[in-house]
């Protein structure tokens, strides 16, 4: 009896490993992002919803950063909600990375900048996208250079230069796609802490069971 229930407190510990350890594998979402005005952060596995938020703020002179943990065979899509809260310019200035093998952006590299070409952008919600208008360089007036993004990155709008606060809410997307051909339903998988309690109870039974028999 006693070796039985070793060997099934082992399997159990063994698939909460593993899990974790494809998850711990899986890659690092990590981005820095300013806002004129406001914003919020959301990460969807539809392009038609918001997603689950995982950032948000209203000073576009602070450099916000995130990360967040992505899982293998996942396709994501990186969505902000860029808020214009004066009427006079709006902008969203950005840049973003993956860690690891198993995701890349829609411009198939493992970093983003925001620029009027990798980024769509609607007016009207997580739907009829379109390309998105450049309204200026990192480094332009009136917010010239945010040291925290890439020198690179642009501010970009749903319309560019000063007719950028014609738009107050301008949501953008960006496809970060899983590099492997097979794609699972993330409402069926379990969170690692989730899998780690099961294992423990079914330790426990296990450890119940053999003191009755013993």
């Amino acid at each position: 009896m006693r070796f039985k229930f070793c060997k099934t407190a082992f399997a159990a510990l063994m698939l909460t490993v593993t899990f974790l350890g494809n998850v711990a594998n899986a890659g690092l979402l990590t981005g820095n992002l300013n806002v004129d005005d406001a914003f919020t952060v959301y990460i969807s596995t539809d392009d038609s919803i918001a997603g689950t938020e995982i950032l948000s703020g209203t000073k576009w002179e602070t450099t916000f950063a995130f990360d967040y943990l992505l899982v293998a065979d996942v396709d994501y899509y990186l969505h902000i909600h860029g808020r214009d809260l004066h009427n006079v310019i709006a902008g969203f200035l950005g840049d973003f990375t993956l860690t690891g093998t198993d995701h890349l952006f829609s411009n198939l590299t493992a970093s983003a900048i925001t620029n009027a070409t990798d980024w769509q952008v609607s007016t009207s919600g997580w739907n009829n996208y379109r390309q998105a208008s450049t309204v200026g360089q990192n480094g332009d007036r009136p917010w010239y250079l945010r040291s925290g993004v890439n020198s690179n990155a642009e501010w970009i709008w749903s319309r560019s230069g000063n007719d950028s606060h014609l738009d107050n809410d301008a949501y953008f997307s960006m496809a970060i796609t899983a590099t492997t051909a097979t794609t699972v339903n993330t409402e069926q998988v379990p969170e690692p802490y989730t899998l780690a309690i099961f294992a423990l109870g079914v330790i426990g039974l296990a450890s119940r069971r053999f003191k009755k028999q013993s």
